[in-house]
């Protein structure tokens, strides 16, 4: 638990965060643990209201529900017969896809992915946005 200097605007709105207090500034003293405060130091950009992270089920759920359904092994088959593509990139997105435990929408090779299942990337951000809302059963 640190103390952390924040600056407001007028509606309340975050604008910065100071580790120590600021000469001339109205600033308010928090505790950088604070949920509030914790969610702006982690992202500052407000990306993860944008776009949340998914978990791998999620992106792979939601492809299955795209016409014609797709599946982790086709997209990977695609990647794998990519012709301008270096064996390192391709083996680079081939564990992204297996390895990761969730993915950001920010990450250039999700667009790549996109390509390869054919989603235009305004398609891909709205299936983002539906697939983060899946739940577990």
């Amino acid at each position: 638990m640190t103390p952390v200097y924040v600056r407001y605007d007028s509606a309340g709105t975050i604008l910065e965060i100071f580790t120590r207090d600021q000469p001339h500034m109205v600033l308010v003293r928090h505790d950088d643990q604070e949920p509030l405060i914790a969610k702006y130091l982690r992202d500052p950009l407000g990306l993860e209201e944008r776009f949340p992270p998914l978990k791998k089920w999620q992106l792979w759920l939601a492809a299955l529900e795209l016409e014609p359904p797709i599946a982790k092994a086709d997209i990977l088959a695609t990647i794998n017969d990519m012709p301008d593509m270096s064996f390192k990139d391709k083996e680079t997105v081939r564990i992204m896809i297996e390895d990761a435990q969730q993915y950001s929408r920010e990450d250039p090779r999700i667009d790549l992915l996109a390509v390869a299942m054919g989603i235009p990337p305004n398609q891909m951000d709205d299936l983002w946005r539906w697939a983060a809302c899946i739940e577990p059963l």
